[in-house]
C-alpha cells in the first residue's frame, strides 16, 4: 500500500499545485523592494504605487529598502525571489544600465534575472555652478573653463554614478577638461558644492530644485539636461538649445520584476501602472518633487534601457572608469 499512499499524495500536490497557479494574479502579500536607504526619493513612489494596486487588487503590500553595494543587494534580492509577480524592484539607470558595465560580477543579468515592467516616472539633470566661479550663465562657464582647464573641479556622487557618467559625457561633447572630485552619495557633493568646494555638480532635478531656487547665492543653475526645458525649471535652458545639440540625459524611475515572470502578469502589473499614473496620488507626488510622471510597455522600457546601457557602456569604456 505504500507505493500506492504514495502516488496519491504526489497526484493530490500536483493537483493543488494547478490549483494555486490557476488563481488569478495577485493572490497574496505584494512585497516592492528599493534597494536604497529609508528615505530616499523611491521610497514615496514605491508607497504610492502600493496603494494603487491594493486598491485595485485588494491584496496587502510592503515598501522593503534592501540597499547597499551600489543597489546590487536589493536588485539581486529580486532575482532570487520566485518569479510569480508578488516581489518587484523600483528600479533606476544605476542598477539597470551602469552596473552591468562597471562590475565584473552581479548577483544579475538585466534582461534575464530582472526586466523592464513600466517606466514610471523621468527628469533631467541640471548642470549646477558654485558662484565661486566668476559666470552667470552657460557661455561664462565655458570662457572660463576653456581659460582655466586645470583650476575647475565637478563633484559626483561616487565614481560611475549617473552624475559623474553624465559629467563625462558632457566634457567630450563640449571639448571641455575639469577634474572629478568623487563623494560619497549626492547629499556630500550637494554640500561641498554649496560650501564652495568644487565648482559644479550635475544633479537631478528633484533634488536640484529646492537649493537652486533658495540659495542663489551659492549656486546657480546653467542648464539641464533634457531636449526640452523642463515645467519644473522653466527659465533655465537646454544644452541642446545651448549649443550641444541632442545632448539628452534623464534619469528615470521604473518598477521591474523577476525575469521569468510569467508574460501576462508583467502586462497586467505594466497595464495597472499605466492606471496609477494616469490620476490621483502617484503622478501628483511626483509632479510635486520635479519628475514627469511616464509610463510605458515592457517592450518599450526594455528598449529604452538598452538604449541608456549602450550610451553609459561606451563612457564607461572610453574613460576607463571604475568603481569606488
Amino acid at each position: 500500500m505504500k507505493p500506492f499512499a504514495r502516488a496519491i499524495a504526489l497526484i493530490a500536490l500536483a493537483a493543488s499545485s494547478v490549483v494555486a497557479h490557476g488563481e488569478p494574479y495577485p493572490n497574496k502579500l505584494i512585497k516592492i523592494v528599493v534597494p536604497f536607504p529609508a528615505g530616499s526619493d523611491l521610497d514615496p513612489i514605491g508607497r504610492s504605487l502600493g496603494d494603487h494596486f491594493r486598491t485595485a487588487w485588494g491584496q496587502p503590500y510592503i515598501v522593503e529598502n534592501r540597499a547597499g553595494a551600489s543597489a546590487q543587494i536589493g536588485t539581486g534580492h529580486v532575482a532570487k525571489q520566485p518569479a510569480d509577480g508578488h516581489t518587484l524592484l523600483i528600479c533606476s539607470p544605476g542598477p539597470m544600465t551602469i552596473n552591468p558595465h562597471l562590475y565584473a560580477k552581479l548577483p544579475y543579468t538585466v534582461g534575464k534575472d530582472i526586466v523592464p515592467v513600466s517606466l514610471i516616472g523621468t527628469t533631467p539633470m541640471v548642470l549646477v555652478a558654485s558662484t565661486r566661479m566668476p559666470v552667470k550663465n552657460y557661455a561664462d562657464f565655458v570662457s572660463y573653463a576653456k581659460a582655466n582647464p586645470d583650476k575647475v573641479f565637478y563633484a559626483s556622487a561616487g565614481a560611475g554614478n549617473i552624475t559623474h557618467l553624465t559629467a563625462e559625457l558632457f566634457l567630450r561633447q563640449a571639448g571641455l577638461t575639469a577634474t572629478h572630485t568623487p563623494f560619497k552619495g549626492g547629499q556630500a557633493a550637494i554640500n561641498d558644492l554649496l560650501g564652495g568646494h568644487v565648482d559644479f555638480y550635475f544633479n537631478p532635478l528633484p533634488s536640484a530644485r529646492t537649493y537652486v531656487q533658495s540659495q542663489t547665492d551659492k549656486v546657480v543653475p546653467l542648464a539641464v539636461t533634457s531636449l526640452e526645458r523642463s515645467p519644473y525649471l522653466p527659465n533655465v535652458p537646454t544644452l541642446n538649445e545651448l549649443g550641444l545639440k541632442g545632448f539628452e540625459v534623464i534619469s528615470w524611475y521604473g518598477l521591474c520584476a523577476h525575469g521569468d515572470t510569467p508574460r501576462e502578469i508583467l502586462t497586467q502589473l505594466s497595464g495597472e501602472t499605466a492606471k496609477a499614473l494616469a490620476g490621483g496620488e502617484l503622478p501628483e507626488r511626483l509632479r510635486n518633487v520635479g519628475t514627469t510622471p511616464r509610463a510605458s510597455t515592457p517592450e518599450q522600457f526594455a528598449e529604452h534601457v538598452r538604449r541608456e546601457s549602450a550610451k553609459w557602456a561606451a563612457i564607461i569604456k572610453d574613460k576607463d572608469i571604475r568603481a569606488d
